[in-house]
């Protein structure tokens, strides 16, 4: 298939025309207008878009590997089951945009802008993405393992089954995220924002979650297995049947939280804070840092096992 000009691109947008499954390798649209242009499965590796207009563009399923998409504007664009691996998306606009399926994997999305975006089953897998914002982005079941979004924003996020395994998420905002079943085992949390999020049965197992905020989050059943948990703040949270087995708990804030029938066993709590706590069968077998006055207000208040 002969390969297009970009003079030749440019023509077709104007005239209405589809470049559909286009062989345009490396060629160079940076700073275009390629609004609502069809480049469904077109063929664009190496290709150059940087600072492109392309407000409602089709990229549906077209490959994009290695392409620079600086600066592009793909607000409302249509990017289902695209192929961006390590493409640089840097500061690129992909708002109300649709990228189901898409693969991103290790691709540039630093100081993106997601607003809105639909994410569902994207592949964010080694994705550098930090300073950007997906506010109330939809990535329900992506895969966000080994990905760096620290300082990143993600309130009010749909996040439901998405993986984040051994991510860098230091200092990201959560606020507000339905993370109910995501999976955040060994991920690096410091300083991270999760205040009133939904994280039933989420699974934060041996994550490093120090000075973290869960302020008013429902976390009922979650997983803190061996977690990391200096210092942080669960004030007024549910953990109801939340298991923190063996986690590093610290000095970290429990106070006016739900914590029946928690798991503490060997867990450390050293400084940690249990005001007006409701510990009615949770379980401290082995747990190691109570203070006596701590474990006499325990046991009156139906906490088991307090040794």
């Amino acid at each position: 298939m002969a390969q297009f000009t970009a003079h030749e691109v440019l023509n077709q947008i104007q005239a209405g025309q589809s470049l559909h499954k286009a062989e345009l390798s490396t060629i160079n649209l940076q700073g275009s207008c390629l609004d609502r242009g069809d480049f469904a499965n077109a063929y664009l590796r190496q290709a150059t878009l940087a600072n492109a207009s392309c407000h409602g563009a089709d990229f549906s399923r077209a490959t994009l590997i290695l392409a620079n998409l600086r600066h592009i504007d793909l607000e409302q664009a249509q990017l289902v089951s695209a192929v961006l691996i390590q493409a640089h998306l840097e500061r690129a606009n992909l708002s109300r945009s649709n990228a189901t399926g898409a693969k991103f994997y290790g691709a540039f999305l630093d100081e993106a802008n997601g607003f809105k975006v639909i994410l569902n089953k994207a592949d964010f897998r080694e994705v550098s993405g930090t300073r950007s914002r997906f506010k109330y982005a939809s990535s329900i079941e992506a895969i966000f393992d080994r990905s760096s979004f620290s300082q990143s924003c993600f309130e009010a996020a749909t996040l439901t089954r998405s993986q984040w395994r051994q991510a860098t998420l230091t200092g990201t905002s959560f606020v507000t995220a339905n993370l109910e079943q995501a999976v955040f085992s060994e991920a690096i949390l410091v300083g991270a924002n999760l205040s009133e999020i939904n994280g039933l049965s989420a699974d934060f197992s041996q994550a490093d979650l120090t000075a973290a905020t869960f302020r008013q989050s429902q976390l009922d059943w979650a997983d803190f297995w061996n977690a990391v948990l200096v210092q942080a703040d669960f004030q007024k949270a549910s953990l109801f049947g939340a298991t923190l087995e063996a986690a590093n708990l610290t000095r970290t804030n429990f106070s006016g939280a739900d914590l029946r029938e928690a798991n503490f066993e060997k867990s450390q709590l050293d400084g940690a804070c249990f005001d007006g706590c409701k510990v009615r069968g949770a379980l401290f077998a082995d747990a190691t840092g109570l203070s006596p006055e701590q474990k006499r207000w325990l046991q009156r208040h139906g906490a088991l096992n307090v040794e």
